[in-house]
């Protein structure tokens, strides 16, 4: 879905539409924040499973609209819906658009990016005069379910050793996410419009073990793509664990997953 860091094996499509009127609803407040009339190109970055692109579709029908995304299995998934798109395997870090765009959309994709100091500059410089980078990215590094994350790894292993490569505990402990204030001090020269913000959403799930499941299907994946069988067996007995001692079921039954992200519309 993004990098050459996280494509060593395939996405699981079905298990990220588990939860994808949730995925969508922060696609819905992006949407929202967007003032152009009629774009002509627009390109969705990661496009996964599609969750934005029928969206996109339906905001803008007469667009040319192309969804972009590493994983086969996800596009192939995406190509069953009935929007007129094309779609196009290709890594983020590679990618450049055949034509310039008037909307890039980057649903939950750039925060698995690094340098964000470059990054975003380059994908501003793909856009026609008055044409507009649009993201969300999932601010996670704080929530309490990525910390367990992160103590599992320094702890789960045979006698409380560390599991997987002192490079994957360095990688997952890296916060490749810009404060709001820097990320304004970024673009806004190079912008004409600038629009940031933050919100947390209490995300209310269900299931047996929901919050793993939501989060094994994106946030975990390089974890489990660095670890041999046996690691990922002690990896997941043990942050299951402590997950579900964090985040106990309420009395209706429903798990409370309090989610924070980032937005960005910016307008060149």
């Amino acid at each position: 879905m993004i990098t050459r860091r996280t494509t060593a094996s395939d996405w699981d499509a079905k298990a990220y539409q588990q939860f994808s009127r949730l995925r969508q609803r922060p696609v819905n407040e992006l949407l929202d924040r967007i003032e152009l009339q009629n774009p002509q190109r627009i390109y969705d970055l990661g496009c996964g499973t599609g969750i934005a692109t029928q969206l996109l579709a339906k905001r803008w029908p007469r667009a040319r609209l192309q969804g972009i995304d590493s994983s086969a299995q996800m596009l192939n998934e995406a190509r069953s819906l009935p929007i007129k798109a094309l779609w196009k395997q290709s890594d983020l870090l590679d990618w450049q658009p055949e034509q310039p765009a008037d909307l890039l959309f980057a649903a939950a994709v750039l925060h698995f990016l690094d340098h964000h100091e470059t990054l975003l500059p380059r994908l501003l410089g793909y856009l026609n005069p008055g044409g507009c980078l649009a993201a969300h990215m999932p601010d996670w590094h704080d929530a309490l379910w990525y910390r367990l994350m992160l103590q599992t790894l320094d702890d789960a292993g045979p006698g409380g050793a560390p599991l997987g490569t002192p490079e994957l505990r360095r990688r997952m402990a890296a916060r490749p996410l810009l404060t709001l204030e820097d990320y304004y001090r970024l673009l806004a020269p190079m912008t004409a419009s600038l629009d940031i913000w933050e919100t947390e959403q209490l995300q209310v799930v269900n299931g047996k073990s929901p919050v793993y499941d939501w989060v094994k299907v994106s946030a975990l994946r390089p974890v489990m793509q660095a670890l041999d069988s046996a690691q990922q067996a002690r990896f997941i007995y043990h942050y299951l664990m402590r997950v579900q001692a964090h985040y106990p079921q309420e009395a209706d039954g429903h798990t409370l997953f309090a989610f924070k992200r980032i937005f960005i519309v910016a307008r060149v």
